[in-house]
């Protein structure tokens, strides 16, 4: 789980730490270590993240491991930033505020591919 914002993690984590093993970073070039060290099922990405941006991430992620799903997450709807998340290799576009249980929903899709 990738976002810049503590209270984010903290919620998702809370959330999703009862049914998977979560790890998190506060930011783009932490968040590449950690992929590399632990080869992750799912990723939690946030793509508006100052420093590294999170599409950025996104493109050196998934050069790291093509395989690994990735879920973007951002407090911007825009339908563009989707589509070129989507388009980067995101398995899904998630926009905050969300809804735990799509969120829920999201994670079981990606996992079951």
């Amino acid at each position: 789980m990738v976002d810049h914002e503590q209270d984010i993690i903290d919620i998702l984590q809370e959330h999703l730490a009862t049914t998977y093993d979560v790890t998190s970073a506060r930011d783009g070039r932490r968040a590449l270590e950690l992929v590399r060290a632990t080869h992750p099922d799912l990723i939690f990405l946030d793509i508006a993240m100052p420093g590294i941006n999170g599409m950025d991430v996104l493109k050196a992620m998934k050069q790291l491991d093509p395989t690994v799903p990735v879920i973007a997450i951002t407090a911007k709807a825009n339908t563009s930033l989707a589509a070129e998340a989507i388009k980067c290799g995101a398995f899904s576009y998630f926009p905050k505020p969300f809804d735990l249980r799509y969120l829920e929903h999201l994670a079981a899709s990606a996992l079951s591919r």
